[in-house]
């Protein structure tokens, strides 16, 4: 532990910040990640803005949020890349008073690591902006992650810290602050500008405003609500006893990175993490759109034999997913007879020949020769090629 981690560094204040002209509150993938990281190092979350692709309208509320008494840190996520749209980074570079090259170039040293030489497409940057710490990360929850947990989280106190002991530089003259628009509460969603009950606040003259239907405030909430914990991947981890860890992207086991439908189907995860269950057995977790909200579509996958293991978590209670030997797993094992499966699942026992290969809610499949073939009780579908059927598995479970 350095000098400056101390264990009683002070809690930061953020705000949180969605560019995006595409997404909505509903489908923001990133933001949730960066308050959940926040919220989980015991710093708060005041506040979650989603704004449009727009440099005035990145502006404008970057300049209220500086404006503020009642934050330390600003966290934006998206816009980062190098499209014409992505201006993120020079509308933050124009508020800076102290600007930190280290966190970009680190950065995309750690990104080269996982995605190799696209990593120099990103142009992420942090800093101090009246005297307040300032960070753009991409709009990637992995990447929001990596940058989180490798970099920001492990200094953010010490940087407010240090900040705290002076007062804060004055502001670039890149133009005038603007105070248009009082943000509203946390947990009220509303237009900035366009609340007619906001409270006014005065603003110079030539202050421009915040562009109307330019920014959404979200809710602050550290998660959203577990309305349904009945049901949902969230009640099949805990009935597992399971534990979720942030310190692992969690890895595509060796046998499906051979089949290129099931690659495509994890990478478009848009989280991914480590599941530890109670009985020991450890699996990567993928999260559609996220690992956050209960209503996420959530696979666990490890390396198995004949194939890899993979669970459907969100079907839970009912136990779905590609089987594999062995008595540790979550769904039924390949070696346990089909017929008493068959039963269980469809009323009707399934009287063939061949291997337990996955279960469904109300069918399942069956491995022959080379060929996995689907029995709903009535009926044997013609069988797909292995690779075909895990595939397709995949994707109508991550979606459904």
């Amino acid at each position: 532990m350095h000098s400056h981690e101390k264990l009683g560094a002070r809690a930061v204040r953020a705000h949180v910040v969605t560019v995006s002209t595409s997404r909505t509150a509903g489908t923001d993938v990133s933001g949730p990640v960066l308050r959940e990281l926040l919220t989980a190092h015991g710093h708060a979350v005041v506040g979650h803005s989603l704004v449009q692709d727009d440099p005035a309208a990145i502006g404008a509320l970057l300049d209220t949020l500086l404006a503020g008494a009642d934050i330390d840190a600003v966290v934006l996520t998206g816009g980062t890349g190098v499209s014409a749209r992505d201006c993120t980074p020079r509308v933050v570079r124009e508020r800076l008073s102290v600007e930190l090259p280290g966190f970009g170039e680190i950065f995309r040293m750690l990104s080269f690591q996982d995605i190799g030489a696209a990593a120099m497409l990103s142009t992420a940057v942090g800093g101090v902006a009246s005297g307040k710490a300032v960070f753009a990360l991409p709009g990637s929850p992995n990447a929001c992650r990596l940058a989180m947990e490798k970099l920001i989280l492990p200094e953010l106190g010490h940087l407010v810290d240090e900040l705290g002991k002076e007062p804060p530089l004055p502001a670039p003259s890149k133009g005038p602050a603007a105070k248009s628009a009082v943000l509203p509460a946390a947990g009220k969603p509303a237009r900035i500008g366009l609340s007619a009950d906001a409270p006014a606040v005065a603003e110079p003259p030539d202050a421009p405003a915040v562009p109307q239907d330019m920014v959404t405030q979200m809710p602050s909430a550290e998660r959203p609500p577990e309305e349904d914990i009945g049901s949902g991947w969230r009640a099949g981890l805990r009935a597992l006893g399971g534990t979720m860890s942030r310190a692992s992207y969690g890895e595509i086991p060796e046998s499906l990175e051979r089949i290129a439908a099931a690659v495509n189907v994890l990478e478009a995860a848009g989280d991914r993490a480590m599941i530890t269950l109670a009985n020991g057995t450890a699996y990567a977790a993928f999260g559609y759109p996220d690992l956050v909200r209960n209503s996420s579509k959530v696979l666990l996958v490890r390396e198995g034999t004949p194939t890899a293991e993979v669970v459907a978590l969100h079907r839970w209670p009912s136990r779905v997913g590609i089987c594999c030997e062995g008595d540790d797993g979550v769904v039924p094992s390949a070696e346990l007879d089909p017929g008493p499966i068959a039963e269980e699942r469809t009323g009707v026992p399934f009287q063939g020949l061949g291997q337990l290969f996955a279960v469904e809610g109300g069918s399942i499949y069956i491995l022959q020769g080379r060929k996995v073939a689907q029995f709903d009780g009535r009926n044997v579908a013609d069988g797909w090629p292995v690779a075909s059927a895990i595939g397709t598995l995949l994707l109508h479970w991550s979606q459904r």
